[in-house]
């Protein structure tokens, strides 16, 4: 049996152009393998990681067998999602992602994991096997598995987005349950609503989904930014012809364009509800509270990112420093949905901090509804153990502390007011990355 074995490896070996011996680094095998993807054939470094990317279990698995004092299995193919939230969980440093385009190095990327994980594998004295286990049998339950990032109570869409699909993909949407991951835009969030257009030959919208993650980044997956989407409803096609006809959506960057490369292209709410009213959709419109006025600040969205996330940088705080849509556990694997800014988190199994948080509305016009936002933010601040709440809305700022439970308003400001240097400095001292 063991001499089967050697054979196998070394057949295996023999296939991938790696020597069957030789004093190898994680750098230097994977290079054979980088040199051998299809080596009769010149192969462009996008092309190789494509390659890579339709078979990173096939290739890893090899590397493991013949190497597995090195390389581990990568089996997160299109969940780099849940790798992310066990490496927060058990303190792995996971190395920095490569841009979209460096496709050498998101082939060299699967090399960097393999280094970290042999780090924490000899610093917790687990062998290969052991380390497998670890990471594919007990890490994922202990997170949650699916239902530490599917979000099944969705909150209220904010954005519409569009995606593109084939002929072959019009199945997916007779499920109402079917789950896929698809190439989405990078501010896609839970409860967005996704609208699918079928390319040509179809060349129509042909159904409404809902985004049921946040969206991420997995450096394997080819096409980078991605967000699992659900709840599919079929409409009336609405066809290219159709699209260009109407006085509205016609009018719209994406189909003059003839809809090429539409994957993540935001519509606006104005054409998203036209077009879901057009087909007498059963899906949510894009709705916000409006006072009829004609500033920029039409949305929520627009409180969040022509406000709340320059009013962040302005702090001192960049974009690593913060989370949009953090999702956490509370109680015995149930999970909590805490939708808008999270500055500083740490989130581990049961134990949740954060420096302070943002609460943002498009509007609160009222006392009433402003006690009513201080209460939601009131609550996610309570399970975070957060220093300071903050509400957030067009109208300004409402900053509550810990200290009485986030009850009284201990700076509050308009967002002119705050351009009055004195009014700043007060919310720095409070809030700023180097007071916090």
């Amino acid at each position: 049996m063991k001499q089967d074995l050697c054979d196998l490896l070394e057949d295996l070996c023999n296939g991938f152009g790696l020597p069957e011996s030789g004093d190898y680094t994680i750098d230097s095998a994977l290079q054979y393998l980088y040199n051998e993807i299809k080596g009769d054939v010149d192969l462009s470094a996008q092309e190789k990681f494509a390659h890579l990317s339709n078979y990173i279990e096939y290739y890893t698995t090899f590397l493991s067998c013949v190497l597995p004092e090195l390389f581990v299995p990568y089996y997160f193919k299109y969940n780099f999602n849940i790798l992310e939230k066990i490496a927060r969980e058990f303190g792995i440093n996971l190395p920095e992602i490569p841009a979209k385009k460096a496709y050498e190095g998101r082939f060299f990327y699967y090399a960097r994991l393999c280094e970290t994980f042999l780090d924490f594998r000899e610093d917790n004295g687990l062998s290969p096997y052991e380390f497998c286990a670890f990471l594919y049998d007990f890490a994922p339950k202990y997170i949650g598995g699916v239902d530490s990032y599917i979000i099944k109570e969705l909150p209220k869409p904010k954005s519409a987005f569009l995606i593109g699909g084939t002929k072959d993909d019009s199945f997916l949407s007779n499920n109402a349950e079917n789950i896929t991951l698809w190439q989405c835009n990078p501010e896609t969030r839970a409860g967005d609503m996704i609208v699918m257009y079928l390319k040509s030959p179809v060349s129509a919208i042909d159904s409404i989904w809902r985004s049921v993650s946040v969206g991420f980044v997995d450096p394997f997956f080819y096409y980078y930014r991605c967000a699992y989407i659900s709840k599919p409803v079929k409409i009336s096609r609405i066809t290219q012809r159709e699209l260009i006809e109407d006085p509205i959506l016609g009018v719209l960057p994406i189909v003059r364009k003839n809809m090429q490369g539409l994957n993540g292209v935001e519509l606006p709410p104005s054409a998203y509800n036209h077009l879901i009213k057009k087909v007498n959709g059963n899906t949510p419109l894009l709705e916000y509270f409006a006072q009829g006025d004609t500033e920029s600040i039409s949305r929520e969205k627009d409180v969040e990112d022509q406000l709340i996330k320059p009013f962040l940088s302005e702090l001192g705080y960049s974009t690593e420093e913060y989370v949009q849509q953090l999702y956490i556990e509370i109680g015995n694997h149930n999970h909590a949905l805490i939708p808008d800014f999270v500055i500083h988190p740490l989130v581990t199994s049961g134990h949740q901090f954060a420096d302070f948080l943002i609460e943002a509305k498009f509007s609160v016009p009222s006392g009433k509804q402003l006690e009513e936002a201080k209460k939601q933010a009131r609550g996610y601040a309570n399970l975070l153990h957060a220093k300071y709440a903050i509400v957030a809305a067009k109208e300004g700022i409402w900053i509550t502390s810990a200290k009485d439970d986030y009850s009284e308003d201990i700076l509050s400001f308009s967002w002119s007011e705050l351009k009055i240097d004195d009014n700043f400095y007060k919310v720095m001292a409070l809030l700023g990355k180097n007071k916090i």
